[in-house]
């Protein structure tokens, strides 16, 4: 909502206030009317002094506030003790002091207007902008400013009464600040123990909730605060007595408060559609019905209320339960709790003779022995499995132990070395033959060289005289006396190769490494010496298989790979 403007008639601004064109639009009508006023009372024939009469000339001087009080003097004469007008209200302003200001205009003119506190108070609407309203006013004059104005003292809105609009207004304001919310409303208990009631003492309203509740639910204590319900304060007294009531609830045991009165006019229920009557059940802790008037009235208190009845005779019936439905509805639970003992122990009866007559009772210790004979075949089962168990583990062990045994490093190593003296064997068999196609390959690639560089050729004819010199010493029969070996020779040089070859008395020359020789002279035959570390006549060799020419390919491009293969 935008703010309003300040009213250029406040107190505060009767130190140079705003001039506006409406205002002084007003001035001048008002001014206007006032000289007419006075010229008619000239005419009247009233006395004057002889300022007034030069002033009326023209040919005297006035100051300021002489000019005002002709002015008002005017006004007063040439308008009655009361003037109605109708209009638009705007810039409407409620300052903290009570008093109301506001202006009221039409489509043509503007005019400013107060209304003191003491009739504002009594309003029963919110005076708002663009309202359309009947005032009744006096006219004068605010002399701090110099401008005609309307002091109000009544207003009343033009088209709906004064009361339907306060009520539309309000309702307005409570809806919009939660106070009809469903979500917000207590539940009323069903067996309450004591119920307040905020009535008048002597209506029939009270009257007809005593005989109610008595007749319904007579177990509820009743606490009565009378209250005016109808006329000026009767809102306030209303109030304080349901805040009252509600302060006492915990100590009296009041469970529900009852709010009304009985049928009227708008006027007679209108304490009941004021604010503090709403505020006050709406802050009750208590849950609250409102019984005012009947069906059709329907107030701000009904709103607010927990819950609404149409009358007085009828909240007293919501508050309680009907005690005749409650007799019935005991009476017919105890005829259904009777029955269904009676079923119940016609039931157990019968489970009862069928355990009697249970095997269990006829031979007590039958489910003892039973017991016994399972365990012992759960013992034998628990020995056997375990035995069996047991087997299958020493089993597993042992199976574990030989693949142990296997995986041994001792063992490991002599498999190793058993394979390596193996191959060791088959490198010596092959080590002939494979010296042969090796110096035989050595010497196509020789051939091979010697076609391409001559001295290349020089130097694999060195290579290859290096080779037979070694392979010479190697076939050497000094090589042979180096590894303990001797060579036995007669005088003659000839070598001995059997006992027969040195009979008695001949001489013999050793010859043993290093050149050194032993002589030595046959004393006896030497057919009949024993022989000492006579060795093994070597195993006859396997013949070769014929190589084919894809073998002999591979030989002559790689005789390594050859050697390797024999």
């Amino acid at each position: 909502m935008a703010k309003r403007k300040d009213m250029s008639f406040s107190p505060r601004g009767a130190r140079g206030g705003r001039k506006g064109p409406d205002v002084g639009a007003a001035s001048d009508v008002g001014g206007a009317m006032g000289f007419a006023a006075l010229d008619a009372a000239k005419g009247a024939g009233k006395p004057q002094s002889d300022s007034a009469n030069e002033a009326a000339d023209g040919s005297g001087e006035l100051s300021v506030s002489q000019f005002i009080e002709r002015l008002r003097t005017a006004i007063a004469a040439g308008f009655p003790q009361r003037v109605t007008i109708v209009g638009e209200l705007s810039n409407v302003s409620a300052p903290a002091s009570g008093h109301l200001y506001f202006n009221l205009k039409d489509a043509a003119a503007t005019i400013p207007c107060a209304m003191w506190k003491a009739r504002a108070s009594k309003l029963k609407f919110r005076p708002a902008d663009g309202l359309e309203v009947v005032v009744e006013a006096k006219v004068d004059v605010y002399p701090a400013q110099g401008k005609v104005q309307l002091y109000v003292e009544r207003i009343t809105p033009r088209g709906e009464g004064a009361l339907e609009l306060a009520f539309r207004q309000l309702r307005e304001q409570l809806a919009g600040e939660g106070l009809f919310d469903p979500a917000r409303k207590l539940p009323i208990p069903e067996f309450p123990r004591a119920i307040g009631v905020v009535t008048s003492a002597t209506g029939a309203a009270i009257r007809d909730i005593e005989r109610t509740l008595s007749r319904r639910w007579p177990l509820a204590q009743v606490y009565l605060v009378p209250a005016m319900v109808q006329g000026d304060g009767a809102a306030i007294r209303i109030a304080g007595a349901v805040a009252a009531l509600d302060r006492a609830a915990e100590r009296l045991g009041i469970d529900t408060l009852i709010v009304g009165r009985g049928g009227g006019s708008l006027e007679d229920l209108w304490c009941f559609n004021e604010e503090p009557v709403a505020r006050a059940i709406a802050a009750c802790c208590t849950p609250v019905i409102s019984g005012v008037g009947h069906e059709v009235d329907v107030t701000i208190a009904d709103m607010v209320a927990d819950l609404r009845a149409a009358t007085p005779t009828a909240a007293a019936e919501h508050a309680t339960p009907d005690r005749a439905d409650l007799l019935s509805l005991v009476a017919a639970s105890r005829e259904r709790m009777l029955r269904a003992l009676r079923d119940q122990f016609r039931a157990r009866r019968q489970r009862l003779s069928a355990l009697a007559s249970h095997a269990a009772l006829r031979d007590p210790l039958w489910r003892v022995r039973t017991s016994a004979q399972r365990v012992d075949e759960l013992d034998h089962r628990l020995t056997a499995a375990t035995q069996r168990s047991f087997a299958q583990r020493d089993k597993r062990l042992a199976g574990l132990s030989h693949r142990l045994l296997k995986k041994h490093p001792t063992r490991i190593l002599e498999e190793r070395k058993r394979r390596c003296e193996r191959v060791l064997m088959k490198l010596r068999w092959a080590l002939g033959g494979r010296i042969a196609r090796a110096t035989k390959q050595v010497g196509q690639l020789e051939r091979r060289m010697e076609r391409h560089h001559p001295e290349h050729t020089l130097a694999v004819a060195k290579h290859r005289l290096n080779s037979l010199e070694r392979q010479l010493e190697a076939m050497s029969y000094q090589c042979v006396l180096a590894r303990g070996y001797s060579v036995t020779r007669t005088a003659d040089g000839t070598i001995v190769h059997a006992p027969a070859d040195a009979p008695a008395g001949t001489q013999l020359s050793t010859e043993l490494a290093g050149q050194q020789q032993i002589r030595s002279v046959v004393d006896g035959d030497s057919t009949d010496a024993p022989v000492f570390n006579q060795p093994k006549p070597p195993k006859p060799r396997k013949p070769r298989k014929k190589r084919t020419q894809t073998s002999k390919q591979s030989g002559e491009s790689s005789p390594l790979f050859d050697m390797m293969n024999d």
